[in-house]
């Protein structure tokens, strides 16, 4: 644990911890979405085989954006016990790669770091812990959670969400990353997220944070994403479609139907997956449709892991996606009704939610999505206690 004589002052007199030397670590490599798309039984058949478990342990944050899907006024909460148990049932089935997401995790710290510590145990490699990097009380309680995640054997990436609608604490970010880099002793150990129209869009808010990091941005053609580099940080930052769902449909436009067919991916990259929610509801989705009752496959609760994935195969929306792709739903729907559709988006994610929550594809009733008005505003900001212990 480090001490106050750690720290050392900046110029307005907000402390951060000193940073160590560059070391290279034995760690387990954070998986890219290719390696994940191209892991376990790639196999001639398609089918729903995930390789990806991914735990919501809470939907609470200290945070309300007014673009996010996430029900945060829920205050369902997973129990450490059964997200462990159905974790070893996951080690068991031959899935090894973790993430973390909510909500915000770090107001259930104890969860995530249960969870982490048996993973490790159990060999599971990490992927990201998505934050929003202002949780914190001050750069102690930073070291104190990061000294714990790290001693139960986190090896992933710190996921740094920065964009205008968190109504963004510069300075606690700045916090943020260099306690993370001080315990972590890595200067990849975060990655930046940041949701806008395109990718060249919303860089404003990182840009003031590298500033702060002494850092530069520039675009990378090899990984045809930017990077934001330092003597102390490499990050890479990726980008998130900001899309006209959920409270996000007020932002109006229509700039999801583009004219253009989505490309074909059999939701291979981020659909291979069990994402669990605080409710212990499984689905195979991290997209925008994650919350829609329309793709729930099971619950950790009452289901074992084989159940849900058989379910999951057999479900007659998830297993023609896995098995068909969306372009045949999309198909199918416009042979049956060539004006279903406002037009093309070449935005998959979107089009599936769109007509989940329309009931435009087969069986399925529609629903669940926020269609049109909400019923009350959000808040802009809602301050919710962060418990550091049980």
């Amino acid at each position: 644990m480090r001490k106050i004589s750690d720290f050392r002052y900046s110029k307005d007199g907000s402390t951060y911890p000193t940073q160590p030397k560059p070391i290279m670590p034995d760690l387990t490599p954070t998986l890219t979405r290719s390696e994940i798309r191209n892991a376990g039984d790639a196999g001639t058949e398609r089918t729903f085989r995930p390789n990806y478990l991914s735990f919501a342990g809470t939907y609470q944050c200290n945070l309300a954006c007014p673009h996010c899907c996430v029900p945060i006024e829920w205050p369902d909460r997973l129990d450490i016990p059964t997200a462990i148990r159905f974790l070893e049932q996951a080690s068991a089935a031959g899935i090894d790669m973790l993430g973390f997401t909510g909500g915000e995790p770090f107001v259930y710290p104890e969860f995530v770091i249960a969870v982490t510590r048996r993973a490790a145990e159990l060999g599971f490699r990490f992927d990201k812990l998505m934050s929003n990097g202002v949780w914190h009380r001050d750069p102690e309680h930073l070291v104190e959670v990061f000294t714990e995640l790290k001693q139960a054997g986190f090896t992933g990436k710190l996921g740094l969400s920065v964009d205008k609608f968190h109504g963004i604490r510069i300075d606690k970010l700045v916090e943020f990353c260099r306690a993370a880099r001080s315990v972590f002793r890595r200067d990849t150990i975060i990655a930046l997220n940041y949701a806008s129209r395109s990718p060249h869009l919303g860089l404003e808010p990182i840009r003031k944070l590298a500033r702060e990091l002494d850092a530069v941005i520039e675009w990378s053609e090899l990984l045809n994403r930017f990077l934001l580099v330092s003597d102390d940080f490499t990050m890479t930052l990726n980008w998130n479609h900001l899309a006209e769902v959920e409270r996000a449909e007020h932002l109006g436009g229509g700039h999801e139907w583009d004219g253009t067919w989505f490309k074909e991916d059999y939701c291979e990259g981020p659909g291979q997956a069990l994402i669990v929610n605080p409710k212990g509801e499984v689905k195979p989705c991290c997209g925008f449709a994650s919350d829609l009752d329309q793709l729930t496959i099971g619950n950790i609760h009452t289901d074992s892991v084989e159940t849900i994935i058989r379910n999951g195969r057999e479900h007659p929306y998830v297993g023609q996606v896995f098995r068909d792709g969306l372009t045949k739903i999309k198909n199918d729907i416009l042979a049956a009704n060539p004006n279903a559709l406002p037009g093309a988006t070449s935005n998959h994610c979107y089009f599936c939610w769109y007509i989940l929550t329309r009931g435009l594809a087969a069986g399925q009733k529609g629903g669940g999505g926020k269609v049109g008005d909400w019923i009350a505003e959000r808040p802009k900001l809602l301050e919710l206690g962060v418990r550091t212990k049980t």
